[in-house]
């Protein structure tokens, strides 16, 4: 099953990144100006995933800029209880959005964040100061003049001296003149990858109005006095960590949508571009098994990432219809799940971008051919949108302490032989999850009991911890994928065998050392794989169709079915 895309949309967003001059700011505004509606996007979850896919595509700075002020300004603004004049400002895009959260000093931590807000109560305004260098906004992408913006900026409330945690706060950073006052807006030196307009941004005792504070249902009274529904400023903070579901959903569709593009574009370049061997046999690149493991494992790859994306947005982007009242938000499950959701396709996305590139060759390397761009947007998001490592630690902690979780039983039934049946491999990964889980929660019992602090026994068992989220993010995708719409279908059936089959061998050492498989099996599990991949090669076509790339949008050479012309020029002798 291909999924099409509203062709007015695909070409609105072709039109405007080729006449934005490569401008992220212009495009955002000549499309968000050119869509049917004022509502924010956030309110149809179908049109936002296939913008946020098609930019990605297009231009991964462009998603950048889009999921920052579509998810990540205007999601918390409409869930914390942002005014209707404000909301407005930002669906209609007459200022662009930015997230001002995570600080430099303190590893990007929101749980840590130290710009204060403090509450004046005789001008019942809000005082935001940033202390010190340490504690300012970074990486924010801000820094390019001429461009109003309206940011979402987290602060710890301080009332009186006393900290009521980390809230949110809309703050303009720009107008139509320029800086706002008490704003210092610092570019940094220009990166390679994912260029935008990255700055650091402080604040100098700037006023913020009290109806710009996102209250999400706290309150300060006519006479000063504070009340939070949550109760205390801990609570508060967790609370405001969940702001980032809005990100994961936006991310994951991006990035999954970056992995097809790659290998719309890779795979038929491989079909077409011819190879001479040892043997001084030539033949299209894809008929070497080595190509076909790389590039059908990152059709694997990027397939799968889109069904885990796709799955995940409306849970990422639901807004209770009793916003801004401190109503009772996601479950840890449900942001723990989310969290895995995130890593999960970044990983996935990015191995699939990386195989593109590799089977490339230099050609892979230029940024005209876009597979370099696609790597730079999935390396970004290791750390951006939540640190991969630090989310897989902090699954394995709620897990480990079971919060909502409980490790999956051994199913009782036949032998673990068939490594054809996907219901056989996916009994593999619950086995591997139940064991790992069990593992480490004695560890860290036997640990804390031989006087070990819980910090430094779960320190010393970090690579474990991480090992179990990884386990448990492979049985989710691995169940999750047998319930996706087109899991039906033989091709895409065979893709995520192909997946899962990789996932055992990537693992196959644990496996046998733990008498799951045997030495048969691992003998046999490289034929199961080469088998699948020649069986995807009967079908190259097809599997580029079921990517689902509109490929006007992308503008490769790679992809131009006479890619040397298109990258020398005509040729006259």
């Amino acid at each position: 099953m291909t999924h099409t895309y509203d062709p007015d949309l695909v070409k609105l967003i072709g039109t405007a990144t080729q006449a934005s001059g490569g401008v992220p700011y212009e495009a955002l505004l000549r499309i968000t100006a050119a869509l049917p509606s004022n509502t924010p996007l956030l309110a149809d979850h179908d049109r936002l995933r296939s913008l946020l896919e098609l930019t990605a595509m297009a231009d991964p700075g462009l998603f950048h800029v889009m999921f920052l002020h579509h998810c990540m300004t205007i999601g918390p603004a409409l869930v914390c209880g942002a005014t209707p004049e404000d909301i407005t400002t930002l669906t209609t895009a007459r200022a662009v959005g930015a997230a001002l959260i995570t600080e430099i000093g303190r590893g990007s931590s929101i749980a840590h964040t130290r710009t204060r807000a403090r509450w004046e109560p005789s001008t019942r305004t809000f005082v935001l100061h940033t202390p010190d260098a340490a504690a300012a906004k970074f990486p924010v992408n801000v820094a390019q003049d001429g461009v109003e913006r309206l940011a979402v900026v987290s602060a710890r409330l301080d009332m009186a001296g006393t900290d009521r945690g980390t809230f949110f706060f809309l703050v303009p950073l720009r107008d139509e003149t320029g800086r706002c006052g008490g704003i210092a807006i610092r570019p940094l030196s220009p990166t390679a990858l994912l260029p935008l307009d990255y700055a650091t941004v402080r604040f100098d005792n700037v006023r913020v109005p009290d109806e710009r504070w996102l209250a999400d249902g706290a309150t300060i009274t006519a006479d000063g006095s504070f009340h939070d529904p949550l109760g205390s400023a801990d609570e508060r903070t967790r609370r405001s960590l969940t702001v980032g579901r809005f990100a994961w959903g936006a991310v994951t569709a991006g990035l999954a949508a970056a992995a097809r593009a790659a290998v719309a574009i890779a795979l038929p370049h491989a079909a077409r571009r011819q190879t001479v061997d040892r043997w001084h046999i030539r033949r299209p690149a894809l008929d070497h098994l080595h190509q076909q493991r790389l590039l059908f494992g990152a059709a694997a790859r990027a397939k799968a990432a889109t069904a885990l994306a796709r799955q995940a947005t409306h849970p990422s982007w639901h807004i209770p219809p009793d916003s801004g009242s401190s109503a009772p938000g996601a479950t840890p499950s449900v942001i723990r799940g989310l969290g895995l959701a995130k890593v999960t396709v970044d990983r996935l996305s990015d191995s699939a971008v990386d195989r593109c590139r590799e089977t490339a060759g230099a050609l892979g390397f230029f940024s005209e051919n876009r597979l370099i761009d696609y790597q730079a947007l999935t390396m970004a998001f290791r750390s951006a949108g939540g640190d991969n490592r630090l989310i897989l630690l902090d699954a394995a902690w709620s897990m480990v302490q079971g919060v909502e979780y409980e490790p999956p039983a051994e199913e009782p039934g036949p032998e673990l032989s068939d490594l054809e049946n996907p219901l056989t491999l996916t009994r593999l990964f619950r086995r591997r999850e139940g064991r790992l889980h069990t593992e480490l929660a004695q560890r860290f019992a036997v640990a804390t009991a031989a006087g070990l602090t819980p910090d430094e026994a779960w320190n010393n068992l970090s690579s474990h911890a991480e090992q179990l989220a990884l386990a448990h993010s492979t049985r989710m995708l691995s169940e999750a994928l047998r319930t996706c719409p087109d899991a039906g279908e033989p091709l895409v059936q065979d893709l995520y065998q192909l997946l899962r089959l990789e996932h055992i061998a990537a693992d196959l050492a644990w496996y046998l050392v733990e008498g799951y498989l045997t030495p048969s099996h691992a003998r046999a599990l490289p034929e199961l794989i080469d088998r699948l991949c020649r069986r995807l090669h009967d079908q190259a076509p097809q599997v580029v169709d079921v990517m689902s790339v509109p490929t006007e949008l992308i503008r490769a050479p790679l992809g131009d079915p006479d890619y040397v012309t298109s990258m020398v020029g005509a040729w006259t002798s």
